[in-house]
Protein backbone atom coordinates (compact mmCIF):
# COMPACT_ATOMS: atom_id res chain seq x y z
CA UNK A 1 0.00 0.00 0.00
CA UNK A 2 3.10 2.64 0.44
CA UNK A 3 5.67 3.02 -2.06
CA UNK A 4 8.88 5.11 -0.90
CA UNK A 5 12.11 6.63 -2.46
CA UNK A 6 15.15 8.24 -0.39
CA UNK A 7 17.40 11.00 -2.00
CA UNK A 8 20.45 12.58 -0.15
CA UNK A 9 23.28 14.97 -1.14
CA UNK A 10 26.26 16.34 1.32
CA UNK A 11 26.70 19.41 1.60
CA UNK A 12 29.56 21.74 1.18
CA UNK A 13 29.40 23.08 4.59
CA UNK A 14 31.28 19.78 5.55
CA UNK A 15 32.69 16.81 4.47
CA UNK A 16 30.26 14.25 5.86
CA UNK A 17 26.68 14.11 5.34
CA UNK A 18 25.35 14.94 8.76
CA UNK A 19 21.37 14.01 7.48
CA UNK A 20 20.01 10.39 8.68
CA UNK A 21 17.13 8.74 7.04
CA UNK A 22 15.01 5.27 8.03
CA UNK A 23 12.37 3.62 6.29
CA UNK A 24 10.71 0.50 6.94
CA UNK A 25 7.62 0.23 4.78
CA UNK A 26 6.30 -2.93 6.14
CA UNK A 27 5.90 -0.92 9.44
CA UNK A 28 4.86 2.25 7.59
CA UNK A 29 7.84 3.87 9.38
CA UNK A 30 9.44 6.64 8.04
CA UNK A 31 12.17 9.02 9.53
CA UNK A 32 14.50 11.99 8.20
CA UNK A 33 16.74 13.58 10.97
CA UNK A 34 19.21 16.08 10.34
CA UNK A 35 22.23 16.90 12.73
CA UNK A 36 22.70 20.16 13.61
CA UNK A 37 25.82 21.55 12.18
CA UNK A 38 28.33 23.28 14.10
CA UNK A 39 27.81 21.57 17.44
CA UNK A 40 29.84 18.63 18.51
CA UNK A 41 29.09 15.05 17.00
CA UNK A 42 26.12 16.34 14.63
CA UNK A 43 25.96 13.34 12.63
CA UNK A 44 26.79 10.87 15.26
CA UNK A 45 23.67 12.76 17.13
CA UNK A 46 21.86 11.98 14.22
CA UNK A 47 22.22 8.08 14.24
CA UNK A 48 21.70 7.83 17.55
CA UNK A 49 18.59 8.99 17.42
CA UNK A 50 17.70 7.09 14.05
CA UNK A 51 18.55 3.84 15.90
CA UNK A 52 17.12 4.87 18.69
CA UNK A 53 13.58 6.37 17.54
CA UNK A 54 11.92 3.51 15.09
CA UNK A 55 11.55 1.17 18.18
CA UNK A 56 10.18 3.58 20.56
CA UNK A 57 7.86 4.76 17.52
CA UNK A 58 6.74 1.16 17.85
CA UNK A 59 4.88 2.01 20.98
CA UNK A 60 2.15 3.92 19.38
CA UNK A 61 -1.32 2.56 20.03
CA UNK A 62 -4.06 2.83 17.66
CA UNK A 63 -3.03 6.31 15.72
CA UNK A 64 -6.70 7.83 16.07
CA UNK A 65 -6.47 7.10 19.90
CA UNK A 66 -6.76 9.10 23.06
CA UNK A 67 -3.78 8.50 24.81
CA UNK A 68 -1.49 8.96 20.94
CA UNK A 69 -0.36 12.24 22.68
CA UNK A 70 1.31 11.21 26.00
CA UNK A 71 2.71 8.35 24.93
CA UNK A 72 4.89 9.98 21.51
CA UNK A 73 5.36 12.69 24.16
CA UNK A 74 6.85 10.43 26.30
CA UNK A 75 9.32 8.03 24.32
CA UNK A 76 10.77 11.80 23.05
CA UNK A 77 10.96 12.95 26.78
CA UNK A 78 13.31 9.58 26.80
CA UNK A 79 15.12 10.42 23.31
CA UNK A 80 15.97 13.41 24.15
CA UNK A 81 17.42 12.88 27.40
CA UNK A 82 19.85 9.90 25.85
CA UNK A 83 20.86 12.61 23.01
CA UNK A 84 21.64 15.62 26.01
CA UNK A 85 23.09 13.67 28.21
CA UNK A 86 25.24 11.70 25.93
CA UNK A 87 27.03 14.96 24.51
CA UNK A 88 30.54 15.07 25.01
CA UNK A 89 31.44 18.67 25.62
CA UNK A 90 28.33 19.33 28.22
CA UNK A 91 24.96 20.93 27.27
CA UNK A 92 23.95 22.66 24.26
CA UNK A 93 26.56 20.97 22.27
CA UNK A 94 24.98 18.37 20.04
CA UNK A 95 20.89 17.85 18.57
CA UNK A 96 19.04 17.09 15.85
CA UNK A 97 15.78 17.87 13.76
CA UNK A 98 13.36 15.72 13.11
CA UNK A 99 10.85 14.80 11.18
CA UNK A 100 9.26 11.61 11.30
CA UNK A 101 5.66 9.42 9.77
CA UNK A 102 4.04 6.56 11.27
CA UNK A 103 1.49 4.85 8.91
CA UNK A 104 -1.55 2.88 9.56
CA UNK A 105 -4.71 1.72 7.95
CA UNK A 106 -5.02 4.78 6.12
CA UNK A 107 -3.54 7.31 8.70
CA UNK A 108 -0.95 8.93 9.43
CA UNK A 109 0.79 10.09 12.41
CA UNK A 110 3.43 13.02 11.86
CA UNK A 111 5.89 13.51 14.64
CA UNK A 112 8.84 16.32 14.37
CA UNK A 113 10.81 18.83 16.03
CA UNK A 114 12.86 21.69 14.91
CA UNK A 115 12.79 22.46 10.97
CA UNK A 116 12.92 19.24 8.98
CA UNK A 117 9.75 19.10 7.77
CA UNK A 118 6.27 17.02 6.60
CA UNK A 119 4.40 17.85 3.41
CA UNK A 120 1.18 16.47 2.16
CA UNK A 121 0.46 16.55 -1.85
CA UNK A 122 -3.32 15.81 -3.08
CA UNK A 123 -4.75 16.27 -5.65
CA UNK A 124 -1.94 18.67 -7.02
CA UNK A 125 -2.36 20.77 -3.82
CA UNK A 126 0.79 21.08 -1.60
CA UNK A 127 -0.58 21.62 2.70
CA UNK A 128 2.57 22.21 5.12
CA UNK A 129 1.55 19.55 8.26
CA UNK A 130 4.56 21.00 10.27
CA UNK A 131 5.34 24.15 11.85
CA UNK A 132 9.14 24.81 12.08
CA UNK A 133 10.01 25.38 15.51
CA UNK A 134 12.53 28.42 14.81
CA UNK A 135 12.97 32.08 16.22
CA UNK A 136 15.30 34.71 14.99
CA UNK A 137 16.99 31.69 12.56
CA UNK A 138 17.75 29.45 15.77
CA UNK A 139 15.55 26.38 16.35
CA UNK A 140 13.78 26.39 19.59
CA UNK A 141 12.91 22.78 19.67
CA UNK A 142 14.99 19.42 18.77
CA UNK A 143 16.16 16.94 20.11
CA UNK A 144 18.67 16.74 22.69
CA UNK A 145 17.52 20.45 23.94
CA UNK A 146 17.74 21.28 27.53
CA UNK A 147 15.07 20.84 29.79
CA UNK A 148 11.00 19.54 28.59
CA UNK A 149 10.50 18.78 24.80
CA UNK A 150 7.24 18.97 23.37
CA UNK A 151 7.12 17.53 19.69
CA UNK A 152 4.53 18.76 16.72
CA UNK A 153 2.27 15.94 16.54
CA UNK A 154 -0.88 15.56 14.10
CA UNK A 155 -2.42 12.74 12.71
CA UNK A 156 -4.24 12.61 9.07
CA UNK A 157 -6.48 10.54 7.51
CA UNK A 158 -4.96 9.60 3.70
CA UNK A 159 -6.47 9.03 0.51
CA UNK A 160 -5.20 6.90 -2.89
CA UNK A 161 -2.70 8.77 -4.87
CA UNK A 162 -1.51 10.89 -1.01
CA UNK A 163 2.00 11.49 -1.60
CA UNK A 164 4.08 12.61 1.52
CA UNK A 165 7.18 14.45 1.31
CA UNK A 166 9.64 14.59 4.63
CA UNK A 167 12.98 16.80 4.03
CA UNK A 168 15.64 18.47 5.77
CA UNK A 169 15.80 22.09 5.28
CA UNK A 170 18.66 21.70 3.28
CA UNK A 171 16.08 21.97 0.49
CA UNK A 172 13.44 24.22 2.17
CA UNK A 173 16.07 26.93 2.36
CA UNK A 174 16.64 26.36 -1.55
CA UNK A 175 13.22 25.26 -3.00
CA UNK A 176 10.34 27.47 -2.56
CA UNK A 177 6.86 25.37 -1.55
CA UNK A 178 5.33 26.05 -5.30
CA UNK A 179 8.12 24.48 -6.09
CA UNK A 180 8.41 21.79 -3.95
CA UNK A 181 4.41 21.02 -4.72
CA UNK A 182 4.64 20.69 -8.48
CA UNK A 183 7.74 18.32 -8.53
CA UNK A 184 6.77 16.27 -6.21
CA UNK A 185 2.96 15.69 -7.98
CA UNK A 186 4.02 15.62 -11.38
CA UNK A 187 6.45 12.80 -11.31
CA UNK A 188 7.21 9.09 -10.71
CA UNK A 189 8.94 9.27 -6.55
CA UNK A 190 12.43 8.36 -7.85
CA UNK A 191 12.42 11.16 -10.00
CA UNK A 192 10.49 13.22 -7.73
CA UNK A 193 13.19 12.81 -5.26
CA UNK A 194 15.71 13.61 -7.30
CA UNK A 195 14.37 16.86 -8.68
CA UNK A 196 14.01 18.20 -5.52
CA UNK A 197 17.64 17.77 -4.67
CA UNK A 198 18.91 18.58 -7.97
CA UNK A 199 16.89 21.85 -7.78
CA UNK A 200 18.23 22.37 -4.24
CA UNK A 201 21.90 22.62 -5.41
CA UNK A 202 20.48 24.95 -8.32
CA UNK A 203 18.95 27.05 -5.86
CA UNK A 204 22.37 27.56 -3.59
CA UNK A 205 21.63 24.91 -1.22
CA UNK A 206 25.22 24.54 0.77
CA UNK A 207 23.91 22.24 3.71
CA UNK A 208 22.99 18.87 2.94
CA UNK A 209 19.90 17.90 1.49
CA UNK A 210 17.62 14.80 2.29
CA UNK A 211 14.02 13.76 1.00
CA UNK A 212 11.68 10.71 1.41
CA UNK A 213 8.40 10.98 -0.59
CA UNK A 214 6.01 8.56 -0.07
CA UNK A 215 2.71 7.74 -1.98
CA UNK A 216 -0.44 5.86 -0.24
CA UNK A 217 -3.00 3.36 -2.01
CA UNK A 218 -1.00 1.56 -4.51
CA UNK A 219 0.07 -2.59 -3.65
Amino acid sequence: MIRCAVRTKTGVLHDENQDRVATDVERGMFLVVDGMGGLADAAATAQIVVDRFPPLFARVPALTGPDVMDVVTGFTAELNAAVRDGARSGPDTTGAAVASLLVRDGWALAVHLGDSRIYLSRNGKLARLTDDHTDDGHLTRFMGMPGEVFPGVSVHELVVGDRILLCTDGLTNSVDDRAVGAMLSSENLEHACQRLVDAAVDGGAIDDVTVVALEWGHG
